[in-house]
């Protein structure tokens, strides 16, 4: 390898560190609803900043318990195996998700501002 082709090399790898730094700064922060999706079907959307129970009726019959409290979603209680989800932190930042891959269930937080100008 030249030696211009490790300075080429040297300067993308800066330029995407910068760009992944960049995008991370913009899309972070404490989101305002929550978007609760089966399989690639919306399922229902709750706001974060109201106390709420849902049970998620999953695919194949699976549920999971959907709490909403103090700013933060949590599944509480899931008819998975592996229960992965229930052990997973609570989420409340744009872009944060709990997966229950054998319900097919995915919880996401994101920014009701920014699904207004979709």
């Amino acid at each position: 390898m030249k030696r211009q082709d490790l300075y080429l090399l040297s300067f993308l790898v800066v330029v995407i560190v910068i760009f992944l730094w960049g995008y991370q700064l913009l899309n972070h922060g404490a989101g305002d609803e929550v978007v609760v999706y089966v399989g690639e079907e919306e399922q229902a959307r709750f706001s974060l900043e109201e106390e709420t129970k849902f049970v998620i009726e999953g695919k194949e019959g699976g549920k999971n318990d959907l709490e909403i409290h103090d700013g933060q979603a949590d599944i509480t209680e899931a008819s998975c195996p592996d229960q992965i989800c229930v052990h997973q932190k609570p989420v409340s930042e744009i872009g944060e998700t709990i997966v229950c891959m054998p319900n097919q269930v995915i919880v996401t937080v994101e920014s009701a501002s920014q699904n207004r100008r979709e």
